[in-house]
């Protein structure tokens, strides 16, 4: 009887040590893809803002975003230097020269390529040229249909906010663009620079903070 005891223990306590083990390996194995992808992230980040655009065409202007604010104890002169990419319309009402025409241009084409694999460009027309505000929420809407076509065009899903465990960072997704690292929400736009191409079309390309 005691040896069927002690047989009991030794196979109770080795399945323990083999379960442990087994926790441990996937631990580590999950551990260093976060690592790996955070790792990643960093190289792409870097890569995107050091980014050149020369062959574009040439740059004849740049159109800057700031927004009033009240919060003065993070932005000591008053403005924010960027807007809201998710829902614009939260600071357009304090959008600065929201306004003011900065292309005269009535034709224009605009280059998305932050956070993503392979670009989304798309073309506006507007008889009166274009402003910040009008800038602001076309930007934002193509957004929303490249991040939606994203979504439909991938095998690999988004996962949601409220799933993602230690990675807070979106992860990456197999669609048309290939968006990686951010969602919408943590998008802003700060700048944007305007290039005329040899053969006179005007070609809008985006800073874009996270």
């Amino acid at each position: 009887m005691l040896n069927y005891i002690i047989l009991f223990l030794t196979i109770s306590l080795t399945g323990c040590k083999e379960i442990n083990s087994d926790t441990k390996k996937n631990t580590i194995a999950v551990d260093s893809t976060e690592n790996e992808y955070s790792k990643t992230l960093k190289q792409r980040e870097q890569a995107s803002s050091e980014k050149q655009n020369d062959n574009i065409g040439n740059l004849i202007s740049t159109i800057s975003f700031e927004v009033k604010t009240d919060n003065i104890k993070d932005f000591k002169n008053g403005f924010i230097p960027y807007a809201n990419l998710e829902k614009p319309e939260q600071d357009l009402s304090r959008l600065v020269d929201k306004n003011e025409t900065v292309i005269k241009d009535t034709a224009i084409e605009i280059i998305i390529d932050y956070p993503l694999t392979n670009a989304y460009k798309f073309d506006l027309f507007s008889e009166k040229g274009f402003t910040r505000a009008h800038l602001l929420k076309e930007i934002s809407r193509h957004y929303f249909i490249l991040y939606d076509e994203e979504e439909k065009t991938a095998t690999i899903k988004t996962i949601p906010i409220d799933k993602r465990t230690k990675m807070y960072n979106r992860n990456e997704t197999n669609g048309k663009y290939g968006v990686w690292g951010h969602d919408i929400a943590d998008l802003v736009l700060t700048e944007i620079q305007v290039y005329r191409t040899a053969s006179g079309q005007l070609v809008l390309t985006l800073e874009i903070e996270s």
